[in-house]
């Protein structure tokens, strides 16, 4: 009887310690499969942040079409049209990341001029307009330099 309590001991031993190389296998495959899964997600982030600065450089470029439609138009109420684009320029704002400062306050100053000029019912003609659509400018390139980055990443 003892002989074979020995011999069901030992099995049981032989049992436990290959389940521990069993987990231990799984636990090495387990973290594996996270890496890439981790490279897989952080691909797809990558991608929605090329999507969204390619949204924001086509709003970039609407607002540099009306800023000078507006200039050159013969409307008088330019009010409206400046908040709405004041709305547009805070959304993109809020699309750049916060690491990219030149870029965000690049943008408060396009957003200032629309302002100012929009509450004095203004047209931007001549220096100022010239003014926001390089900062316009500037900030669609610097987009477009996140963009590749994000693109050479993947």
């Amino acid at each position: 009887m003892k002989a074979l309590l020995d011999w069901i001991g030992n099995i049981a031993n032989i049992l436990g310690i290959l389940s521990a190389v069993i987990s231990v296998i799984a636990w090495i495959n387990a973290k594996k499969h996270a890496k890439k899964a981790s490279k897989s997600l952080e691909v797809i982030q990558n991608y929605r942040k090329v999507e969204l600065y390619t949204e924001v450089n086509k709003k970039l470029e609407q607002i540099r079409l009306v800023i000078r439609d507006v200039g050159t138009s013969r409307a008088n109420n330019v009010q409206k049209r400046y908040k709405e684009l004041e709305t547009t320029v805070e959304e993109i704002i809020k699309a750049i990341p916060t690491k990219n400062s030149d870029l965000i306050d690049k943008m408060k100053e396009v957003r200032k001029e629309i302002r100012v000029n929009g509450d004095n019912n203004q047209k931007l003609t001549g220096q100022s307009q010239y003014t926001v659509v390089e900062s316009i400018d500037y900030v669609m390139d610097g987009l477009k330099v996140l963009m590749e980055e994000l693109r050479q990443e993947n």
